[in-house]
């Protein structure tokens, strides 16, 4: 009998295209999937993979075999589903993931939650950035996962990912000094997220729109030092609403902000909770998944 978890990898190197983006995704070693995949080639007695160029494609014999990979890992997922189903009692593990600003505004009343509604299941959770969070449904290291969406800005959606809309979280545009509008931000200093991430090509559309070129001086993944250099008149910044509603650290809003008339309607992200198809019918993964929609409803 072929091994699943080897057809995974296969199913994974389809989808990502390379064994670097596999190793990255499911935090296993590249040496250690050509290994893995290596073996699964003499199981099957034929060619699965083959160099093109410099990139290692699947042959159609690959491309099969990924393709019932996925079935059977989406039937064993619905498999176990349904077993828990007939138990009396919700139980298990649940590993949840989310970005910090969301996990400081809303973890605490989900844990809350679950320890009343099902104290028998045991909610694991790790920080992720919000690029991440598909990353680690598919690599099964996330049952649940929070992800965010900017306008104009989509979010790839995997076929065996279900997306369940949260809430809507508004954006604000701060400067160091008052200012009158948007446009007397061009020779202030920005903060931005790094270059490379979906919120910098968002923030750098909406200054844009608003007819300014930012000048970005500064660059952290971390919004509280956003806040920090807004808060302290270092620098101009677009912080989530959320990030100063932490029910256990508030932030204090930043003094000055700015009047935003062009593309207010685009001021703000959508996010979203992720779960795998096989797995989302699991008593536990569904109670979660409901506190969040019910916590989040409440904002």
């Amino acid at each position: 009998m072929l091994d699943l978890r080897r057809m995974a990898l296969l199913r994974e190197l389809e989808t990502r295209g390379s064994i670097a983006a596999v190793s990255r995704a499911l935090g296993i070693s590249s040496s250690a999937i050509s290994q893995q995949l290596s073996k699964l080639e003499a199981e099957v007695g034929l060619t699965l993979l083959e160099q093109v160029g410099r990139r290692l494609e699947l042959t159609q014999a690959g491309i099969d075999l990924s393709r019932h990979a996925e079935q059977a890992v989406r039937v064993l997922e619905e498999a176990e589903s349904a077993l828990e189903r007939r138990r009396e009692r919700v139980q298990g593990v649940v590993r949840f993931a989310a970005f910090s600003t969301f996990a400081l505004r809303y973890l605490p009343a989900v844990l809350s939650r679950m320890a009343r509604s099902h104290p028998d299941v045991v909610v694991e959770f790790s920080q992720v950035e919000p690029f991440e969070a598909l990353d680690s449904i598919a690599g099964r290291r996330a049952d649940v996962a929070v992800t965010d969406e900017y306008p104009g800005i989509p979010r790839r959606v995997d076929v065996g990912v279900i997306r369940t809309h949260l809430l809507r979280d508004r954006m604000i545009a701060y400067a160091p000094t008052p200012v009158e509008s948007a446009a007397a931000l061009a020779g202030i200093p920005w903060v931005f997220e790094p270059a490379d991430t979906d919120s910098a090509a968002w923030s750098m559309r909406i200054c844009r729109a608003a007819g300014l070129e930012p000048h970005v001086r500064f660059e952290s993944p971390d919004l509280r030092v956003h806040h920090m250099l807004a808060f302290s008149g270092a620098a101009a910044a677009l912080l989530p609403e959320m990030l100063m509603q932490s029910p256990t650290a508030p932030l204090p809003e930043p003094p000055h902000r700015v009047p935003w008339r062009s593309a207010a309607a685009l001021l703000h992200r959508d996010i979203h909770a992720v779960t795998r198809r096989g797995s989302a019918t699991r008593p536990a993964v569904a109670a979660l998944l409901s506190h969040l929609q019910a916590v989040t409803a409440r904002s």
